[in-house]
């Protein structure tokens, strides 16, 4: 049997606020829904991400709906999970729940799953970190040992049934500072691990899981947190067959996707080298989004930022920052004419320098989410009013205590941001 596994599609973003951006995002996603019909697919995989924002504007759910209505009338059917992204912090019903009450869609479960001929196909919603352990890790051995025990129960013509489990989740395996779980805690038994949540396409058999394929397709375009580079995108098709691995993949590339460009330039040779992208940009159908790493000293910004406007013609947008030649550091100046500010991307990273580490950031960052929020969400598990009052206490007497040292703070006069720093 034919599967497409998409992952991490976040329809409705668009990169530096530009409309053309989340148009391109509609677009590799009717490619990607195209191809998979073409391949004749029996069934789609979404493995969480769907929105980029869990209360999407109309345009994504429009878009989404007209893909799915698509699939229906080919007979392909689609099951999902929730990412991070589709999950609001309130107790909202999740949008892409809708889509599974008007039967174009599925939502898969851990306790239930859905059969597709000899396929069993389980799925879990994306948990955080903190409730790893009793979100995932504690009904993966109650899954595990289910799946051991009862095996039989569910068969295709007297065969094995072949199993997929989809999950939204990180893998330290891959990212020690983004993974969330092991490969080791992952549930054995099943033959595809149909994963979302990193952007970049990874495969890779363990041993821990008796050689199931675990395996990410990556985002179908570059997301808010990948810089602009030259990279493919695209999504996996799955062949669930008996073959002695069980399991046959082939990555798709997307081919739609608009151009994104990193260039180093030599501010000494800054008219050839802007003709040489102007020539190079100038010859794609779709003008490409642009980064600039411009390599020099004694350079005047002013200036410079006059010179890069002959890149309007033929970029969609461009971004640029200065390296300094000698010790090729960045110097964190950065002109981006239509930037959004990420108020969640920014206190991570400051507060990831303040502490020393992700694991205390990624932790801060919980606490003031509770704080903020005004009603319980499933990431507090039982972080009730009374107990947000109690750390919010312990909090404002740690302060106290320690009042001197942060209203008068060392100040290290080398690490100062300078006025280049500060974004325009």
């Amino acid at each position: 049997m034919l599967i497409s596994h998409i992952s991490d599609i976040h329809l409705g973003y668009s990169q530096f606020n530009l409309q053309e951006r989340e148009e391109d995002l509609y677009e590799v996603f009717e490619e990607s829904i195209e191809k998979s019909i073409r391949e004749h697919v029996k069934a789609i995989i979404l493995s969480g991400d769907i929105f980029h924002n869990p209360k999407p504007n109309g345009a994504p759910i429009v878009r989404l709906a007209r893909e799915l209505k698509k699939l229906k009338e080919k007979s392909v059917l689609v099951f999902f999970i929730l990412g991070e992204h589709d999950i609001s912090r309130s107790n909202d019903v999740p949008l892409p729940y809708l889509f599974h009450n008007l039967g174009l869609a599925r939502r898969l479960r851990p306790d239930s799953p859905v059969q597709v001929e000899g396929v069993l196909i389980y799925g879990f919603n994306k948990e955080r970190r903190s409730n790893i352990e009793k979100g995932l890790i504690k009904p993966f051995k109650v899954l595990e040992s289910i799946v051991k025990s009862d095996e039989q129960k569910y068969t295709h013509d007297n065969k094995r049934p072949s199993k997929i489990l989809v999950l939204h989740q990180g893998l330290n395996d891959f990212n020690k500072f983004a993974g969330e779980i092991s490969s080791s805690d992952l549930p054995s038994g099943f033959d595809y691990y149909a994963m979302g949540h990193y952007h970049d396409h990874i495969e890779k058999r363990f041993s821990c899981i008796n050689d199931g394929l675990v395996a990410y397709p990556g985002s179908i375009d570059l997301g808010h947190s990948e810089p602009i580079s030259n990279v493919e995108k695209g999504f996996l098709l799955v062949d669930i067959s008996d073959s002695p691995k069980g399991v046959n993949t082939q990555w798709i590339k997307l081919e739609r996707r608009r151009p994104q460009l990193a260039y180093q330039v030599d501010y000494s040779n800054i008219s050839i080298n802007l003709n040489s992208i102007i020539k190079e940009t100038s010859g794609y159908s779709k003008k490409p989004v642009v980064d600039l790493q411009i390599v020099g000293s004694n350079i005047d910004q002013k200036i410079l930022a006059r010179q890069l406007i002959s890149l309007e013609n033929t970029t969609l947008h461009y971004n640029w920052s200065i390296t300094n030649a000698q010790h090729s550091d960045m110097t964190g100046y950065s002109y981006d004419k239509d930037k959004g500010f990420d108020m969640d991307k920014e206190m991570s990273t400051l507060i990831q320098k303040s502490l020393g580490s992700m694991p205390l950031a990624d932790l801060s960052l919980d606490l003031i989410q509770s704080f903020n929020d005004n009603h319980e969400s499933p990431y507090n598990d039982g972080l009730h009013k009374k107990k947000r009052e109690q750390i919010a206490k312990f909090l404002w007497e740690f302060y106290e205590s320690n009042r001197s040292s942060y209203e008068n703070p060392k100040v290290d006069i080398n690490n100062m941001p300078s006025e280049e720093s500060e974004e325009k």
